[in-house]
């Protein structure tokens, strides 16, 4: 196998593992939703979410080794007292505190020294710059912002290199200083732009071009702008737009190896394809009205791809 062939693979492996961005569901398995006495020294993994509960079980305490918890959807849970327990735990590296109407985090929060995902999904009313300043020094590399209604980012996202995974889908994240605070996060390697209301992203996405994994799908976008070519990355998902023609861009983003174009309008393949050589080397095109004369072009022109789909519901 070639170098270059074993890259493609790669990266595909890459994509699929990277699709929900849930990785916190990934580590420390099984899940248990229930403390009991003959359980106790195998939870790792506990869910609690949609309990109703007001405390955290007293049986908790018993638990010597917790890596992930989730509370999420528990309304009348006082986070203060939650986090008074959980100092305990200097082992949790997985916090997910999901729809619990959070303005501001209990300041306790700063002894979990080994966080590295957090969720703080589906909390409108949340306070981000007061929480940012909480979390800043914690080693947090997944960071789930989904549905919190935000328009713009807290200048103080920048004091959180450690991300690597930001997600921002179902929001209305769309103004450049929003992009230019993104390109300060070094680390940023996948990033979730999806249900965003986008039709169209400014020029200032270059700045973000050390994300890898860029998700723009189920957005209005008709367009991107020449700017992306200078982004680095490997992977887009921009199905679910309003594109009539692959976009050209694509062909000078030099580390770009596959696309996610579905369930868009497109049906024609820009000659610029015809013409430049590129990187792309995998193309999903599923559900699009592409004329049978342009899939037949389309197969001549990307016959060296290892993947490459017109397929239709």
């Amino acid at each position: 196998m070639s170098r270059r062939s074993y890259t493609y693979i790669l990266i595909v492996t890459l994509a699929i593992f990277s699709n929900s961005c849930s990785t916190y569901t990934n580590f420390y398995s099984p899940t248990f939703s229930k403390i009991e006495q003959n359980n106790i020294s195998k939870i790792h993994r506990l869910d609690l979410s949609n309990q109703n509960l007001k405390s955290l079980p007293e049986s908790i305490k018993k638990i010597k080794d917790l890596r992930m918890l989730d509370i999420s959807s528990n309304p009348e849970l006082d986070l203060q007292q939650v986090f008074e327990q959980l100092a305990q735990y200097n082992t949790i590296e997985i916090l997910i505190l999901d729809s619990l109407s959070i303005e501001k985090l209990p300041e306790s929060i700063k002894q979990l020294s080994k966080l590295k995902q957090l969720s703080l999904a589906y909390n409108p009313k949340i306070d981000l710059e007061y929480n940012f300043d909480l979390i800043a020094e914690l080693p947090i590399e997944f960071l789930n912002l989904k549905g919190n209604e935000l328009s713009k980012l807290p200048e103080n996202i920048k004091t959180i290199p450690t991300i690597k995974d930001l997600n921002l889908s179902f929001n209305t994240i769309k103004t450049a200083r929003n992009f230019e605070l993104l390109g300060m996060l070094p680390n940023l390697y996948s990033l979730w732009l999806d249900h965003n209301q986008l039709d169209k992203l400014p020029p200032e996405i270059s700045k973000v071009n050390q994300v890898r994994f860029l998700y723009i799908d189920h957005n209005r976008l008709q367009k991107l702008p020449k700017e992306m070519s200078k982004m680095k990355t490997w992977v887009i998902h921009a199905g679910y737009n309003e594109f009539t023609q692959l976009p050209k861009v694509f062909t000078t983003m030099k580390s770009l190896f596959m696309v996610h174009i579905n369930n868009n309008k497109i049906n024609t393949i820009p000659t610029v394809y015809e013409a430049e050589k590129y990187s792309l080397a995998g193309l999903i095109l599923d559900n699009n009205p592409i004329t049978e004369k342009e899939k037949i072009k389309a197969k001549k022109l990307f016959k060296g791809f290892f993947l490459l789909s017109f397929e239709q519901k």
